[in-house]
This record gives structure tokens, C-alpha cells and sequence, in this order.
């Protein structure tokens, strides 16, 4: 682990060739644009591996995720859990990547001091690019609870 890694990551998860499935990015995108290079935030892709995840979260203060979740709610609706996801419970589109990697960081005492998880809900995740309009809409609020998350 590198100590001169800035304290707070942002990692945003998703396959932009899947329609509303590319939330997570393109908010992570957003918000490094709002705080430029000069906040102590570094910004991550990632695809739903819990390895991968895992590694750009583990020893950092504050670690937030911006996923496309499949709950059953309204596209657009935004989900903000400030605690990881117990086993089992599906909080992304990813087929448990997130959730798995919070199991494998627990195990392996890799968790961030603080996880977020931030999800839209998705309407489509077929093949294609470009959201919604449902998910589109929610991409301020989404980019606010990022940077309301990082403190």
C-alpha cells in the first residue's frame, strides 16, 4: 500500500456500454471535475471485481462507490448507505461484486475507516450508450452526495 495515496477515494463502477449502468463513472467523472486536482481525492474506475476494489479502497479515511443498483425502485432513485452491505444483500448491478468485496475486505482487514456506497437505480442496462433520461436526472443529486460523503 502506498502511504502517499490521498485519504479519500472516489470509485466509480460501471460499464458505460451499458446504458444506465455507466452512472457510477460518469458521476465520479463529474464530481473529479467540480474538485479538480488539488483536493486530497483520488478517483478510481472500476468493473465490480472485489479484488480490484478491494485494493483501491483498502487504508483509506473515507472510500465512496457510485454503483447502478437493481432494487426494484424507481430508475433515477438514489440509495446512500453509509454501511457496507451485510452478505447476501445485492446493492449493485454487478452481481455481488461490491458486496463481495466488502466480505473479502473484512476478512482480510482491507476495509476503508469509511465505505459509502451511493447507488441510482437503473432502468435500462441493456446494450448501448447514454442513460436515461430517469437516470440522467439524477446525476446532481448523486454528484451532491459524493461530495457531501468525502466531507
Amino acid at each position: 500500500m502506498d502511504d502517499n495515496r490521498p485519504s479519500r477515494v472516489v470509485i466509480g463502477v460501471g460499464n458505460p456500454y451499458r446504458r444506465d449502468d455507466g452512472i457510477g463513472p460518469l458521476v465520479a467523472d463529474a464530481v473529479a471535475q467540480e474538485l479538480g486536482t488539488d483536493a486530497d481525492v483520488e478517483f478510481g474506475l472500476g468493473d465490480g471485481d472485489p479484488t480490484r476494489l478491494m485494493t483501491m479502497w483498502c487504508g483509506r479515511a473515507v472510500a465512496v462507490v457510485v454503483d447502478a443498483t437493481v432494487s426494484g425502485a424507481p430508475p433515477g432513485t438514489l440509495h446512500v448507505d453509509v454501511s457496507a452491505p451485510p452478505p447476501g444483500r445485492a446493492v449493485s448491478s454487478h452481481a455481488g461484486g461490491i458486496t463481495d468485496a466488502v466480505a473479502l475486505s473484512r476478512l482480510l482487514d482491507r476495509m476503508p475507516q469509511r465505505l459509502v456506497l451511493i447507488g441510482v437505480e437503473a432502468g435500462d442496462t441493456d446494450l448501448g450508450e447514454g442513460l436515461t433520461d430517469e437516470v440522467m436526472a439524477s446525476v446532481p443529486a448523486a454528484v451532491a452526495a459524493v461530495r457531501e460523503a468525502l466531507g
